[in-house]
């Protein structure tokens, strides 16, 4: 079982809500009554009263692009009362923003008329707004109490038997590498020790390799040094590369968003290949919202004839029922479980130290 490349892992958000970290639909509520509060904020002066009025025009924007959002499900004939998050409303805003760039422009006879208006004073509001959204993102993702992620330390477990462990996950924040470094586990992250993007470094022999698919907090794209990490490791001029962009490198991830951009291009090629040659993908905290991702492992299943599958969320059950390429698929096995009990109690690693057994001894799928 100490084959190499022989198991996987995917995290989604719900790997860190127990830690006390924000789903992306809390993010979305929470960009909300952030601009709320903004808007009714009572301290007088003309600095005051300037952020007052921008953040009225944020929360129309805002309101307008969750009511898109909404009216789009309707249309699709989803549900339209389904909870709106974060990367829903940054997607709308960022291909607003890039609407005259489209190849439908040409095609269209006009916007919505409300765009339009919210625009008319404001040019720049769209791109404002969006950098606002990043701008929250490290506070909003940033551990109240380190101790509260301590069950993510269980990761390591995950190493049976000495085998490598890929973990590829969607969200932004450091809690994993936090967790990581406690456990005095050595990982790599694509990121070489003066903290410069050098995917090479995937190829060296470390226990546990880190894919961030859709970015990091700690990522900046600076002009003369490229793609840096300020913390996993830290470049040494990580204060002075903090000024350049204040945005960190993220994308996100829907159904519109595949990154043709380093680092993403790497990272998601290193997904589909490896779910096209692992034994076991073990999922944790994904509610499968991601098509692009939910196409990857599609694919794995169909081509990859020994590709098994080990889900974990509290509603497990409903999410395999939920997708048509996983729903009844003898392939696929689920624990009704939160990611911290998951791990804190090895039901996690118990049933990867299972299913490995039983892959080793059963023919491949055809």
């Amino acid at each position: 079982m100490s084959e190499e490349g022989c198991l996987a892992l995917l995290a989604g958000a719900g790997l860190t809500v127990d830690a006390g970290l924000p789903a992306s639909v809390d993010l979305a509520n929470n960009l909300r009554e952030r601009l709320l509060d903004m808007s009714q904020n009572s301290e007088g002066g003309s600095t005051a009263a300037e952020t007052r009025e921008g953040a009225k025009h944020w929360l129309s924007l805002y309101n307008f692009l969750n009511g898109g959002v909404r009216f789009q499900e309707g249309v699709l004939n989803r549900d339209p009362g389904m909870a709106v998050n974060i990367e829903q409303i940054a997607v709308a805003a960022l291909e607003l923003q890039a609407r005259m760039t489209s190849p439908l422009a040409a095609y269209a006879a006009g916007w919505h008329r409300r765009i339009e208006e919210l625009e008319q004073n404001r040019p720049d509001l769209l791109g404002s707004f969006v950098n606002f959204m990043y701008s929250r993102l490290e506070e909003w993702l940033t551990l109240p109490d380190p101790k509260t992620a301590s069950y993510l330390r269980g990761l390591g477990g995950l190493c049976i038997d000495g085998a490598r462990l890929d973990i590829f996950t969607l969200n932004y924040d450091l809690a994993i590498e936090r967790a990581l470094t406690a456990e005095k586990l050595k990982f790599s992250n694509g990121f070489n020790s003066s903290g410069v993007w050098s995917p090479l470094q995937f190829t060296e022999s470390t226990p546990i390799r880190l894919y961030k698919l859709h970015g990091s907090l700690d990522w900046v794209d600076d002009q003369i040094y490229g793609l840096c990490s300020l913390e996993f490791p830290r470049h040494q001029n990580a204060e002075t590369i903090k000024g350049d962009d204040p945005r960190p490198q993220l994308i996100f991830g829907t159904a519109h968003k595949l990154s043709a951009r380093e680092p993403f291009l790497t990272l998601a090629y290193h997904f589909s290949q490896t779910v096209l040659r692992t034994k076991v993908l073990g999922i944790v905290g994904y509610s499968f919202g991601d098509e692009y991702v939910n196409q990857i492992i599609e694919q794995g299943l169909k081509k990859n004839g020994v590709l098994r599958l080990v889900i974990v969320s509290p509603q497990a059950d409903k999410l395999v029922t939920s997708q048509r390429f996983l729903d009844r698929n003898p392939r696929v096995s689920t624990i009704n479980a939160t990611a911290k009990d998951s791990l804190n109690e090895r039901l996690l690693v118990d049933r990867l130290r299972s299913v490995l057994k039983d892959v080793s001894t059963e023919a491949p799928f055809s």
